[in-house]
């Protein structure tokens, strides 16, 4: 039974951009260009076609037309010189609103709240920076109120999701009437660059573009929706060079080390019984898992550590291979799948980033009327 102190996730609306590639086109254009000879281009073949993606979205229209005719890279056949950070980071700003603004106007059908309710903004990214940012956007598109408080979670990396869901209910518990509003804007594409090293190209078949927003508070929902029973976090010691995210001199440089699979394999098992022992789910209690999909290694390792099978990953490998990894909005695209598909109950849910650090969640997926 619920009570007025549990905290709840009412709803999910996520938005991606309309331009969209499959995983072959993109193994055929970077296999096409100057910067790569024969052993870069034999190791991209082996990468992209194992990485369990089919498809993904970026706001960068280049992608299909012809080199006269680009607008955010050069317009030659080796792409040099490569876009400036400034540049990046402009396209950043002005997709940014229009995504985080589409996002919640389709959390609005799913889970119907009037914005003069909304107490509490939480934006999230980590591959822009503005201020004003798509916050102060959101604020004037969608008439939120003008005290609202709002809160920035930036350059954290693709656990972040969970740190607005654990702030959230944070706030909510401090103050029962407060309505949280979630909106969190990744756009990873925009960091995309043509250096001949393994970590960059790895990074570049994995990452996409995507945005989700969600709603939070104590109020019983009447459709039904997630009760956050609790959140973990957790180091990794002497793993923060697995994995980065870092200012360069023309993007943000990711380092993605080929170890973060087995070291999250290591570990997960006693992660996972810290988070259901705390909150007082049976050991083997746990129905769903809602796996942050940050590579198809990532999953295989985690589902062999905690001795899943396809059927209990399949929300996680699906979003993966539609979207990509979207960075912290991912773990949205995860929920939302499976609140369409699964009849409910007990819930894990995981995501990974620099540090390394696993954050991580105790749900519990509850149907109108349950």
């Amino acid at each position: 039974m619920s009570t007025k102190h549990d905290i709840w996730l009412h709803g999910i609306g996520t938005a991606v951009p309309e331009r969209s590639y499959s995983q072959e086109f993109a193994l055929e254009f970077m296999s096409g260009l100057s910067t790569y000879g024969d052993s870069e281009r034999r190791f991209l073949n082996r990468i992209y076609r194992n990485t369990g993606i089919t498809k993904r979205h970026s706001v960068i229209e280049d992608y299909g037309k012809p080199v006269d005719q680009y607008e955010f890279f050069a317009r030659d056949a080796t792409l040099q010189p490569e876009p400036t950070l400034r540049a990046r980071n402009d396209l950043f700003v002005r997709h940014a609103d229009s995504l985080s603004a589409r996002a919640v106007e389709v959390l609005r059908r799913d889970c119907p709240f009037e914005p003069a309710d909304v107490s509490h903004l939480i934006t999230v990214s980590c591959t822009g920076f503005s201020a004003p940012g798509f916050d102060f956007t959101l604020v004037r598109r969608f008439g939120l109120p003008t005290t609202v408080h709002r809160f920035h979670l930036g350059f954290m990396g693709c656990f972040a999701g969970f740190t607005a869901m654990k702030l959230a209910r944070t706030i909510c518990e401090a103050d029962p009437d407060a309505v949280v509003l979630i909106a969190d804007v990744e756009l990873c594409t925009l960091h995309f660059q043509f250096k001949p090293e393994q970590e960059t190209m790895v990074a570049n078949s994995l990452f996409a573009d995507g945005a989700a927003a969600a709603l939070v508070s104590a109020r019983v929902p009447e459709r039904g929706g997630y009760r956050l029973a609790g959140f973990f976090s957790r180091i990794i010691m002497d793993s923060e060079q697995a994995m980065s995210w870092t200012l360069g001199d023309t993007a943000f440089d990711m380092t993605l080390s080929a170890y973060v699979p087995r070291l999250l394999q290591s570990d997960i098992g006693e992660i996972v019984r810290h988070a259901i022992d705390a909150v007082g789910f049976a050991a083997d209690g746990v129905r769903l898992w809602a796996i942050h999909p940050g590579g198809r290694a990532i999953l295989d390792r985690i589902g062999e550590a905690l001795g899943l099978d396809s059927d209990d990953l399949a929300d996680s490998t699906a979003t993966l291979a539609d979207y990509g990894n979207m960075s912290s909005a991912t773990i949205f695209y995860v929920l939302d799948r499976m609140r369409r598909s699964s009849i409910g109950g007990p819930v894990f849910a995981a995501a990974f980033g620099p540090g390394l650090t696993v954050e991580s969640a105790a749900l519990e997926l509850v149907r109108p009327g349950g």
